[in-house]
């Protein structure tokens, strides 16, 4: 491996689903690996999502009709996306940055980008299971549904840089009566939607339950409670690492803690400006309960059948923080979601969850050798995407660290792509 000590084993930091999969990929390769989180496996944004897989509808979040739609009146509670009062002066040069990313020429390269890294996502998630690892998945498909019209619209016209890369997409819309003898459980309010063929629909906790015990079961060491204090660097070459259970020889470091990654890396001399977007999450019986993984576009809200109840997730909070949930944003999730479907109880809400997701201020991950490192990377800001793009982009990122050349497709996704930030 290039630029690592030999006989030191690289240590991934995060046991989300980013820093997992860079865990089996490097295993799979005869890398040593060590994994440490500071909680438990999973305990972030990989635990409460709404576990899709889905390389076809993946495109970055800043999109030119963004501007006008999820940022109006972000400042009230009950938007979709929301910003704390407090933290505006705070947040404000990384939203500018942001909205500079909402032009059709960015979202376009954006998300080809994505499509050509997503082109081996149902490969690696089937390379799962021929290695063991014990995870439900289902193959289903994907509703993407709205009362108004023009939301399937503008929705069609975002897939299609992805239609382009060659990924089976419907180019015209499907109408409410017969979405909903695909799908029942869809209310009368759904007037029309879009269908996509290729899907996989999994439960988020078993597939970090299930990489962790693969990783445990063939020797890797995957530690909980374990926090990175400092790193011990010289002339660009990370030699050890600090953390709460003492100091760790490392042949190299991959930085994979999510909306925290910035934190570490700014400690390292390069700050990523990657900011936490909070998410909810909770679960309820539906009767029927939905067959299909369902996107409410009017709504921004996503439900996923996980077992015996439905996950209903939404909500992009910036500038608030912790990890209890805020009733009153769960509430406006569910409110919203409320007039699209039929025979959920919603007051029947368990499992409330939130959680950060990474997102970079060009909606792209960053996945890629630390700049002024020879032996650092890092892999973060999957946004949303997390379930579907973390598997191709550690594959890459693993090749990299193993031959030293980065492969062209993780060009797009360089460290180095927003300058020098300290």
């Amino acid at each position: 491996m290039e630029d690592t000590r030999a006989n030191r084993p690289v240590l991934v930091v995060g046991a989300g689903i980013a820093g997992l999969t860079v865990a089996h990929q490097l295993h799979r390769r005869g890398i040593d690996v060590v994994v440490c989180d500071s909680r438990r496996p999973g305990a972030g944004a990989s635990h409460g999502n709404a576990g899709w897989i889905n390389p076809a509808q993946t495109g970055p979040l800043p999109e030119p009709g963004l501007v006008a739609d999820g940022l109006t009146g972000f400042t009230r509670p009950d938007s979709p996306l929301h910003l704390a009062p407090a933290s505006v002066p705070l947040l404000t040069p990384w939203f500018l940055r942001f909205l500079r990313n909402c032009t059709p020429a960015r979202y376009t390269r954006g998300a080809e980008a994505l499509a050509a890294l997503g082109r081996r996502t149902f490969p690696l998630v089937e390379q799962l299971a021929q290695d063991g690892v014990e995870f439900t998945s289902r193959r289903t498909r994907f509703l993407a549904v709205a009362e108004d019209p023009a939301h399937v619209e503008g929705y069609l016209a975002a897939l299609e840089p992805l239609r382009r890369a060659g990924f089976p997409l419907p180019d015209a819309p499907t109408g409410g009566d017969e979405l909903r003898e695909t799908e029942p459980a869809l209310s009368e309010r759904v007037t029309c939607g879009a269908v996509l063929d290729e899907h996989v629909q999994t439960e988020p906790a078993s597939v970090v339950r299930g990489l962790t015990a693969h990783l445990r079961a063939g020797g890797v060491e995957v530690n909980e409670g374990e926090a990175v204090l400092g790193v011990h660097a010289r002339d660009g070459v990370v030699s050890a690492v600090r953390t709460t259970e003492g100091t760790r020889n490392a042949g190299a470091v991959v930085i994979a803690t999510g909306a925290g990654a910035s934190a570490l890396t700014q400690v390292m001399g390069h700050r990523l400006p990657v900011e936490g977007g909070r998410g909810y999450s909770f679960d309820v019986p539906a009767h029927p309960l939905p067959t299909h993984s369902t996107l409410l576009l009017d709504a921004h809200v996503a439900c996923a059948p996980m077992g015996e109840r439905l996950r209903i997730s939404g909500g992009m909070d910036f500038g608030l923080h912790g990890r209890v949930p805020e009733p009153s944003r769960i509430s406006a999730v569910a409110r919203s979601a409320e007039p699209m479907l039929r025979g959920v109880d919603w007051a029947d809400r368990r499992h409330p969850w939130t959680g950060e997701r990474p997102l970079a201020p060009d909606g792209l991950p960053i996945v890629d050798r630390l700049p002024g490192h020879t032996n650092a990377y890092v892999a973060t800001a999957y946004s949303m995407l997390g379930m579907t793009l973390s598997g191709p982009a550690a594959e890459a990122l693993a090749r990299f660290m193993v031959e030293g050349t980065r492969p062209e497709v993780l060009e797009p996704f360089r460290a180095d792509r927003f300058g020098l930030c300290r």
